[in-house]
């Protein structure tokens, strides 16, 4: 009985194989055909990409394909250490800039309408005096003079 029993389920799971083709898994879409090129389309995808067909040919593809190879886009860059740093932040009379190797830097002020409010050479980790600033926000760009780099930071006044 047990032979049988093991049979049957071997020939029972052959026969019922799934295959997977691919979908496009989308809340609204149409085709379109015209004999010689084929439209399928959805709205309301949130991913599109470029696939291969069965017959080697590229063709625009969306929604889920579990065999397409896609690259998420990052506003974020891991390589860029900022090597500049001011501090505090908030400040109420002084502000502090360091960098590692960095001796000499340009500062540039400008409040929230872009309005510069100075401009000065700085030597790193002496106090650059903020106090007759009214409170709010800055901006604060510091440029290397040596590399010409610039990096740009919104500074709170207490």
């Amino acid at each position: 009985m047990r032979y049988f029993t093991l049979v049957f389920l071997i020939v029972s799971f052959s026969g019922f194989s799934q295959t997977i083709s691919k979908q496009v898994i989308g809340p609204n879409g149409a085709n379109f055909n015209n004999g010689s090129n084929k439209l399928n389309y959805t709205t309301g995808e949130i991913l599109v990409g470029s696939m291969t067909t069965e017959d080697g040919s590229i063709q625009l593809g969306n929604g889920y394909y579990p065999s397409l190879v896609l690259s998420t886009l990052t506003t974020e860059t891991p390589e860029i250490q900022l090597r500049v740093k001011v501090f505090p932040n908030p400040f109420t009379e002084t502000v502090f800039i360091t960098h590692p190797t960095e001796q000499f830097f340009e500062v540039i002020l400008t409040d929230v309408s872009g309005k510069q409010l100075f401009k000065t050479p700085h030597q790193k980790e002496q106090p650059l005096s903020l106090d007759n600033l009214t409170s709010g926000i800055y901006f604060f760009t510091v440029t290397i003079k040596d590399s010409k780099q610039s990096y740009t930071y919104k500074i709170i006044k207490r």
